[in-house]
């Protein structure tokens, strides 16, 4: 199919292209995500070229990110890995202080730190994932993102279709324009059909942007989220 229609039909989802009328088995396209002064959870839902380190995906050789740290949290460990955006010494060759070799996959998120006073705008360009996708959620808090270019509701978006959640899950979505978290936690005390209406106190979880992560804190033994995408859809 023409990669401009797969483009258009995910238009409302802000993937946008870099190329039209063009055949492909792939969608090749790219987004802007907005960095706030203060804190923000980032997500990068394209398949970078070479790779999702941060190097590639927010290279600082030009001090664009200078003075702001991110925050790579490992749910296993319980811990963070971090780097700072610098470029006041020659070895710091990409601009950040350690090398810039964490990942940003594809349903990662991270925290990041800004230090500008005004807001900047980060350009990611690759592939959407195809394919069945999944990520897994551990017990206990995990920093994540949906694998694809897509926001709007968590559990009853098609793409992103988190609907095998468990009682007591709470998701923390973080809006950066007020610093502060929305917070949404299951319960079956509220709906009786299906998965709709479980969510407290706000409704499903929503997902305001495209490019945005969040935290999920997986209250029994842990769960995998499946997110689905071809361009044949």
């Amino acid at each position: 199919m023409l990669l401009s229609a797969l483009l258009g039909t995910l238009g409302s989802i802000s993937l946008m292209a870099q190329s039209t009328n063009v055949y492909s088995l792939n969608a090749v396209g790219y987004i802007n995500v907005t960095l706030y002064p203060g804190y923000n959870i980032v997500s990068c839902p394209l398949i970078a070229s070479p790779d999702n380190t941060l190097n590639t995906v927010m290279n600082n050789g030009t001090g664009t990110y200078n003075g702001s740290t991110v925050y790579f949290w490992n749910p296993a460990t319980s811990g963070y890995s971090q780097d700072q955006g610098s470029t006041k010494h020659s070895s710091f060759t990409n601009g950040w202080v350690n090398g810039g070799t964490n990942v940003l996959a594809p349903g990662v998120g991270m925290w990041y730190q800004s230090s500008a006073s005004s807001n900047i705008t980060v350009t990611f360009v690759g592939t959407v994932p195809s394919g069945t996708n999944t990520v897994g959620i551990l017990p206990g808090y995990n920093l994540i993102a949906s694998v694809l270019p897509t926001s709007g509701d968590l559990v009853t978006n098609s793409l992103m279709n988190l609907t095998n959640y468990n009682t007591g899950d709470t998701v923390y979505v973080w809006d950066p324009t007020v610093q502060n978290f929305d917070i949404y936690t299951a319960s079956f005390k509220h709906g009786n059909s299906g998965y709709l209406n479980q969510w407290v106190t706000s409704g499903d979880p929503q997902i305001a942007y495209v490019g945005e992560g969040f935290w999920y804190d997986e209250a029994t033994t842990g769960i995998t989220w499946t997110e689905n995408f071809s361009v044949n859809q």
